[in-house]
């Protein structure tokens, strides 16, 4: 019989205990207390066959496999900038491919929001709240494995003097100043905005990832702010209301350079001279 260490320990022991006890007991009990070893001896071995044995590779369950995301959960928080007081945003939600309204969303008291999206789909969410101007932000749900989870708050600026407005959903083609089609709403918002506030003057600017030529960003960035102020006085916008400006890549909005925060420095944006 082959016992571990730690069971011949306690058999050991146990057998200690019964020692005193076999030197007062009569010849014809002899074979009673053998027996009451011979069980003690089982009683160890069974004791530590029962114990958990350390987990190996072989005796951990598989870890499970990651599986194709199909419905995305986005949800956060929407709040004012400046006070961080919640916000009771209206949130419209965008195909950003064809601009169609997918839904509305409506904030809570808390300005939390939540909402299921289908995964493989560029989104764009349009913030509304009487008190602010639009917010607009792009949210690209990619197909993805594993985690089907995404964050995304947002801060709310109000509409005075030297406040910077991002236009997230604006898109140009690589290395040109023509726009894409799927800015067109974006720039149907900003339409609206100007018209409805006739006060309102605005500086277009356009910024550049860093990449490539310094001069040659300065220069696309400009083409493509006259191409947005352009496009507002196609609208009945008149040009007095409006100043452009390329900075190319002199106002980094991240200093890495890595992919991701390259491409939020390329924006194009408004900031509010007069109101």
């Amino acid at each position: 019989m082959k016992l571990p260490l730690r069971g011949l320990l306690a058999a050991a022991l146990l057998l200690g205990s019964l020692r005193p006890a076999l030197a007062q007991v009569a010849p014809d009990s002899l074979a009673h207390v053998a027996a009451a070893s011979t069980d003690t001896l089982r009683l160890a071995q069974r004791l530590t066959e029962d114990e958990e044995e350390p987990a190996t590779a072989s005796t951990l369950p598989a870890a499970p496999m990651p599986v194709a995301v199909t419905e995305i959960t986005l949800h956060g928080t929407v709040l004012d900038v400046a006070s961080g007081k919640p916000v009771m945003a209206n949130i419209d939600v965008l195909d950003n491919e064809n601009g169609s309204l997918i839904t509305t969303l409506h904030c809570t008291p808390e300005g939390s929001y939540s909402v299921n999206l289908p995964a493989g789909t560029n989104y764009g969410l349009v913030l509304r709240n009487n008190a602010y101007p639009f917010h607009s932000e792009n949210v690209n749900l990619a197909a993805r494995m594993g985690f089907p989870e995404t964050v995304r708050n947002f801060r709310l600026q109000k509409l005075e003097p030297g406040t910077n407005i991002l236009l997230n959903n604006v898109f140009f083609e690589p290395g040109t100043a023509k726009l894409r089609p799927e800015s067109t709403a974006e720039l149907e918002r900003l339409v609206k905005l100007l018209g409805d506030k006739p006060k309102l003057k605005v500086k277009i600017s356009s910024h550049s990832d860093g990449t490539g030529d310094y001069e040659e960003g300065v220069a696309l960035t400009k083409r493509r702010a006259q191409v947005i102020a352009a496009y507002l006085t196609e609208h009945k916008i008149k040009t007095e209301r409006l100043t452009v400006m390329g900075y190319g890549a002199s106002i980094p909005l991240r200093a890495s350079a890595l992919d991701g925060d390259r491409q939020r420095n390329q924006r194009t944006e408004f900031r509010v001279l007069a109101n």
